[in-house]
């Protein structure tokens, strides 16, 4: 039996028309319906229930989708498995990371672990802290790196680094040789970029109402957005110092001091994994990045 005969079938029995079937496997029409009549011969069933220029999966298709599905799958997983060793990886390591953790730390904890454990293939898929936890019990990730503590009780949180919060604004004209900005002047020049952090907006908004009146704000969910938004001037926000740190640096944008009456929150990260699955590599690569944090500050 021809794999090529399967991977049609599937696309065939999944849309139930030979016309987008033929597209999404890239092959003409009537190569499409050669390979149904072929399957059909080699199983000696009709798959299909034609009727004029339509079709419709039968009987014998339905209870036949579900092995064809299942070879197809397994014949995915030994290419899969076969090009990762042919590339040197034996072992693999899924990791769910928040965009902010992605674009600042884990980068660092990848390369000092890959020279350490060359051999680890890993994949890493960027989603927001609320959704991390759900795609570990899911068996999606074998672990991750999140701005918020887990929800699920099988979810195990272990608090990472904490990162102190900081007002950071645009450059201004005398931020170079003038006194620094207060945070009531901006508040009376720019709107306050907000909700790029799962937790602490809420109690920064009620804390700056209740010392300051009434403010202009803007939700905008990402960091490196914010960020980019305060460097062409369109507001300013409060944000974990890791991520700001090398905008500081080039002077694309500046921390603004706060009065001692206004307290700023500290954001923390949180390494989370299932408390009763651990696979031996990702176990392997906690401890690495426990460690890696253990001798660094932020």
């Amino acid at each position: 039996m021809d794999t090529q005969w399967l991977e049609t079938f599937v696309a065939a029995a999944e849309a139930e028309n030979f016309r987008q079937a033929a597209e999404k496997v890239h092959l003409a029409q009537p190569t499409v319906s050669l390979h149904i009549d072929k399957l059909e011969q080699h199983l000696g069933v009709l798959l299909f229930e034609r009727s004029g220029r339509g079709v419709r999966l039968g009987e014998h298709g339905r209870r036949f989708l579900p092995y064809a599905q299942s070879v197809l799958a397994d014949l995915q997983r030994g290419q899969t498995a076969v090009a990762r060793l042919a590339q040197g990886y034996d072992q693999t390591l899924a990791i769910a990371v928040s965009p902010l953790i992605a674009a600042t730390y884990l980068p660092r904890w990848l390369q000092g672990f890959l020279r350490d454990y060359p051999n680890v293939e890993v994949a890493v898929q960027v989603m927001e802290s609320t959704d991390i936890a759900q795609a570990i019990a899911d068996a999606v990730c074998d672990l991750g790196f999140s701005r918020m503590p887990s929800q699920l009780s099988r979810i195990e949180s272990l608090p990472l680094y904490d990162d102190p919060v900081v007002v950071v604004a645009p450059v201004g004209p005398h931020d170079l040789d003038g006194p620094p900005r207060t945070l009531e002047e901006l508040l009376s020049t720019y709107p306050l970029l907000t909700h790029n952090h799962p937790l602490y907006w809420d109690d920064i908004l009620t804390s700056l109402r209740q010392q300051f009146g009434a403010l202009r704000s803007m939700r905008v969910s990402q960091v490196h957005v914010t960020l980019r938004w305060i460097e062409e001037d369109m507001g300013f926000s409060c944000l974990p110092k890791s991520t700001v740190r090398r905008a500081l640096l080039l002077g694309s944008a500046v921390e603004v001091p706060v009065p001692d009456s206004f307290s700023l929150p500290v954001a923390r990260t949180y390494l989370l994994h299932d408390s009763g699955v651990v696979s031996a590599v990702g176990r392997t690569f906690c401890d690495f990045v426990q460690a890696y944090m253990g001798q660094r500050r932020v």
